[in-house]
């Protein structure tokens, strides 16, 4: 018996409400039940559609831009030297890009600096700010970080040095003294409260150079919008779909070479493209190396140049996904020797760019919330990442004594301290009595394998794009029977299934603990995103799996017609194990010849009861 990770909650819709959407807005059944399991009336649905034609909030409403724009135009004038001081994750990348390429356009003196994770840590460095000061920056441009850097801020005044600050992050009880900030949350006549760093270089690049001249951007927007997991509704929605167009139109032609060297098809590239596709890829830089590199991958019209990044970029992420394999499989095995509290996981000089997606996948993976450790010189370097409804700040809080640094919030943390203090670390944390709440799958709808075509992926599509707060349909397929399954990749941890009655391929990644233990003929249940493959012209559905369980009843006559036709029409390997295989095989309908199983011409006349297999299994009740 196969069970499922997760428990699996099905939605339930208001079925006036349903039939409501399908007749004023023409969709079918499936998508209308989507629609009315995210939103209570006809009219919040046409909000949320109408959004699409809209005009963007005016950027004017940020409070302090118009500020911003006069010590700009001044700095301009001036030829004062303007250095953008960014941040290493994707989001700080295509936002200092954007303010880079926007202010070259007005024409600033202006050169940007990334830091590094691994020398300079993240926001403001005081020894960078130094550095910056003394090598004639007048204005230092803040993005993406900042808000907390009040001691850098008060060393750049004390240098006559303006800090220009453009950020999203939570607020500091004590805000610094820049010259500028720009921050939805201190802007109460901005509407939209969740832009990314991106977003909100976007909306000054829209008040300095218009709004025709910053589309340009929308791409780089849309990238950094979706590799900061905000949420794709509102504002969010119209930006990343325009951005999303303009990136197939090659506006970029950085995003346009790593998209084509992540093997993406431009004319049906998706939210959930760029999320797993092209954000990790940046990523990589400063997981692994130096994000400079992506600005410049980002700014640069040399296609030559361009080709070398993409190139670099490729080689770290490939690097990034070795270094995860490596420290999770370590780590997981000493998960195995805990108990229900908890994970904490260390090892010597594990790569400090990845153990934050390390602990993301053990948390996932044991329901638990997870920290883990790279020890080095005497320093242990943790990240932890949580489960649902529980604050991992709070928890981490309760050993702060014993850290050097620490910051997060409820679902992620930082933290650093002495190695010799992880036992007691350990004992502070797990010294109190959680009860973490199971991750929960929520089902948007259970199908059957006749009701999934190309057209049904279609309706659906139209919700998109898909993310934070707008997350794709996920559906369960119903009691359906394994035909065939075959391993996927050299290192045996993802595989495909064909099933009887659907015509895609059902795909599940990363669940190597599923090998053997579902045979041919079983019938199971599996809940996951329909997503388009598209191979040589062709167009195929397929399943992206993302839980299975096996069904206990017994296969009825139908079902043992529908197998004995599906191994008449195609050659299937013979499996010893499977249920199906040996029924027939001891009711004398199929040979085995080479290895396959083969199909008589004339079987004789026999009743299931009469196979040994079939008669023990139905007398067990399973």
């Amino acid at each position: 018996m196969l069970d499922n990770q997760y428990p699996w909650i099905e939605k339930n819709p208001d079925g006036r409400l349903i039939q409501a959407i399908v007749h004023h807005f023409a969709f079918d059944q499936l998508t209308s039940r989507v629609l009315a399991n995210r939103f209570s009336s006809l009219p919040a649905i046409q909000r949320f559609f109408d959004l699409d034609s809209k005009i963007l909030i005016d950027p004017s409403h940020l409070s302090q831009i118009d500020l911003l724009k006069r010590r700009l135009e001044t700095a301009v004038a001036e030829q004062e030297k303007i250095v953008i001081y960014g941040d290493y994750d994707a989001d700080g990348i295509t936002s200092s890009a954007i303010l880079m390429k926007t202010l070259r356009l007005i024409g600033a003196k202006v050169d940007y600096y990334i830091p590094n994770r691994f020398k300079d840590g993240y926001g403001p460095n005081l020894v960078v700010y130094q550095h910056l000061i003394d090598t004639g920056a007048a204005i230092i441009f803040a993005i993406d970080n900042g808000i907390s850097g009040y001691d850098a801020v008060e060393l750049a005044n004390q240098n006559g040095v303006d800090v220009l600050i453009a950020d999203h992050h939570e607020l500091p009880e004590k805000l610094p003294r820049a010259k500028v900030i720009i921050h939805p949350e201190l802007s109460p006549d901005y509407s939209f409260k969740d832009l990314s760093a991106a977003g909100i270089a976007y909306k000054i690049a829209e008040y300095l150079l218009g709004d025709k001249q910053a589309e340009q951007f929308l791409p780089l927007t849309a990238v950094g919008e979706i590799a900061d997991v905000m949420p794709l509704i509102g504002e969010n929605r119209i930006l990343i779909k325009k951005g999303l167009q303009l990136l197939k139109d090659g506006r970029n032609l950085g995003l346009l070479k790593l998209a084509e060297k992540a093997d993406l098809k431009l004319n049906n590239l998706s939210a959930v493209d760029v999320a797993f596709k092209i954000a990790p890829r940046l990523n990589s830089l400063g997981r692994m190396a130096d994000a400079a590199a992506g600005v410049e991958l980002l700014v640069s019209d040399n296609e030559k140049k361009i080709v070398k990044i993409v190139d670099q970029v490729e080689h770290l992420n490939k690097q990034r996904q070795k270094e995860v394999e490596k420290i999770y499989d370590v780590a997981k095995k000493q998960v195995s020797l805990q108990g229900k509290d908890v994970i904490i996981a260390a090892g010597d000089n594990w790569h400090e760019g990845v153990i934050g997606i390390v602990a993301g996948r053990l948390s996932s993976a044991f329901g638990r919330p997870a920290v883990v450790f790279s020890i080095h010189d005497g320093i242990a370097k943790g990240s932890a990442r949580s489960v649902s409804d529980f604050d991992i700040f709070a928890a981490l809080k309760k050993a702060d004594t014993l850290f050097i640094s620490f910051g997060g919030h409820k679902q992620a943390a930082g933290l650093s301290l002495k190695a010799v203090d992880l036992d007691k670390f350990a004992a502070k944390i797990n010294a109190h009595d959680y009860r973490f709440q199971s991750e929960k799958m929520q089902v948007d709808a259970q199908v059957q394998a006749q009701d999934l075509s190309i057209q049904t992926f279609q309706q659906l599509r139209k919700l998109a794009p898909f993310g934070e707060a707008n997350p794709q349909p996920i559906l369960e397929l119903k009691h359906v029977r394994l035909a065939n399954s075959q391993i996927l990749g050299s290192a045996g941890k993802h595989f495909k299934l064909k099933v009887i009655g659907f015509n895609g391929d059902i795909l599940f990644f990363n669940r190597p603990d599923l090998i053997g233990k579902i045979q041919i003929g079983e019938t199971l249940s599996i809940v996951g995103t329909l997503s388009l493959n598209e191979w040589q012209q062709r167009q195929s559905l397929q399943l992206i799996a993302l839980d299975i369980k096996s069904e206990e009843n017994l296969p009825d006559r139908l079902t043992f017609t529908r197998m004995y036709k599906h191994y008449y029409a195609q050659d299937v390997l013979y499996s010893p194990n499977d249920f199906y295989q040996k029924v027939f095989l001891e009711l004398g309908f199929v040979k085995i010849v080479n290895g396959v199983v083969f199909v008589l011409p004339e079987p004789k006349h026999a009743e299931l009861s009469e196979s040994d297999t079939y008669r023990k299994r139905a007398e067990n009740g399973n």
